[in-house]
């Protein structure tokens, strides 16, 4: 994808079904440390973009150090998010702020896989199965507009999913 946060869309889906067992901070840590990756590579001129994070090899590896490194960083983040809502605001939008092992590895494992699929799907630097193979994942199988609407509308159906759910619990 050409911007993370397209990535969130499935995630906010993900988090509608089952939100005691994904941590959708995770999800969004872990897709933010990995596209670090091209970020660098872009910024130093150097191509191919997406590397060994962008492998499944690769994003797994992530997924364990953002697992181990991303609790506290996302813990500390929603504690912030918190903090700066207001007694309105926090009735809808607050969050518990300890994240516990089983959705934060849910949510770290989902974000890395997910994210070499989605990027396999738009970018043909990418060879998400190295060093097994130097296939060019599955670019082209979907045009890049029907990838991004997808992106959009499984994260506006998991918004409208998770606001009913906290229309009632308010009620």
């Amino acid at each position: 994808m050409p911007i993370t946060p397209f990535h969130f869309g499935p995630a906010a889906a993900i988090k509608a079904v089952a939100p005691r067992h994904f941590s959708f901070t995770m999800f969004a840590f872990t897709n933010i440390v990995i596209d670090v990756e091209p970020l660098y590579f872009m910024a130093m001129g150097d191509w191919p973009i997406h590397r060994f994070f962008h492998t499944y090899a690769g994003a797994t590896v992530a997924a364990v150090v953002c697992f181990f490194i991303g609790r506290p960083v996302c813990s500390w983040a929603i504690r912030v998010w918190n903090g700066r809502l207001n007694e309105a605001q926090a009735r809808w939008l607050s969050v518990e702020p300890h994240i516990a092992p089983l959705p934060a590895a849910t949510g770290a494992a989902t974000g890395a896989w997910s994210h070499v699929l989605l990027d396999s799907l738009m970018h043909s630097d990418m060879q998400p199965l190295a060093p097994f193979s130097a296939a060019s994942g599955m670019v082209h199988l979907v045009t890049i507009a029907q990838l991004e609407l997808f992106c959009v509308l499984t994260g506006v159906l998991g918004v409208a999913i998770l606001l009913a759910m906290a229309l009632r619990r308010r009620n």
